[in-house]
């Protein structure tokens, strides 16, 4: 058994210290059962992957196709000004940890939405 996958979708793909524009809402929900979720956000050029960035959301224990959904604040972006990377990241009943790899298309760096838009968000 593998790690699920992951289908969700956003808001917006950017965030300002703007009133009105300074945090997004993202939905979420996987195809299997999950003992963990995280959401991390890592400044483009940076070093990403599980357990590294600025944790954004976390959920403990859910059921399959459980719809979830939290939102990220311009103050998760600690790294100042410019596009960051936000990874979702999910550990199946076994243990495993997905890889991103579901989320980004061969050649991307970037996570692409449903409509197929880059999934970043800009500070």
């Amino acid at each position: 058994m593998s790690a699920p996958n992951l289908e969700f979708e956003t808001s917006s793909v950017h965030i300002s210290d703007e009133s009105g524009y300074d945090h997004i809402t993202v939905t979420f929900s996987a195809n299997a059962p999950y003992q963990a979720f995280e959401c991390r956000a890592t400044k483009v050029g940076d070093e990403w992957g599980l357990g590294r960035g600025t944790l954004c959301a976390s959920f403990s224990q859910t059921p399959a196709d459980t719809q979830r959904t939290f939102e990220i604040y311009d103050d998760y972006l600690v790294h100042g000004d410019g596009d960051y990377r936000i990874s979702l990241f999910v550990q199946g009943m076994d243990g495993s940890w997905n890889d991103n790899h579901y989320y980004i298309p061969v050649g991307s760096d970037f996570y692409m939405t449903a409509d197929g838009l880059p999934y970043l968000c800009m500070r």
